[in-house]
C-alpha cells in the first residue's frame, strides 16, 4: 500500500510533535515551492532524497518503422519537440532500498507471485 498525502502528514507531524493540519500546510507550501521552480525551469533536490530536473526533449523527424505483428512497413510520424520533467533518486533514497530478498518477498504479497 503506497504512502498517501494523509499518512504523510501524520508520519510528519507525529515526528516532529505538530498538529496534522500544520503538517499538510507545510507538505501543501513545499508542493507550491516545487512547482513554482519546476515552471521556471530550475532544477530542484528534494532534501537527500530526489532531484527534479526540466529537459527539453527535441522535435524527431518522420522515419520508416515495422509493425510489430505481419512487420509491414509504416512510416512514424514526426514529434514535435516538448518539455519533460526528470527524476533521479539521491543517495540518501537508495542507501534506504532493501536488499532485494526483501524488497521481492514484500511486492509478491502485494501482487501475488509473479514468473
Amino acid at each position: 500500500m503506497p504512502l498517501t498525502q494523509t499518512q504523510l502528514a501524520g508520519a510528519l507531524a507525529e515526528r516532529i510533535e505538530m498538529t496534522k493540519a500544520d503538517a499538510k500546510y507545510i507538505l501543501e507550501a513545499l508542493e507550491e515551492v516545487v512547482l513554482e521552480e519546476i515552471g521556471n525551469a530550475e532544477k530542484v533536490r528534494i532534501g537527500g532524497l530526489v532531484q527534479l530536473t526540466v529537459r527539453v526533449k527535441p522535435a524527431t523527424k518522420a522515419r520508416q518503422g515495422r509493425k510489430p505483428g505481419d512487420r509491414e512497413a509504416i512510416t512514424i510520424g514526426p514529434k514535435a519537440a516538448s518539455v519533460d520533467i526528470q527524476s533521479a533518486a539521491l543517495k540518501k533514497a537508495k542507501d534506504a532500498l532493501p536488499h532485494c530478498r526483501k524488497a521481492r518477498r514484500k511486492l509478491e504479497g502485494l501482487t501475488g507471485p509473479t514468473a
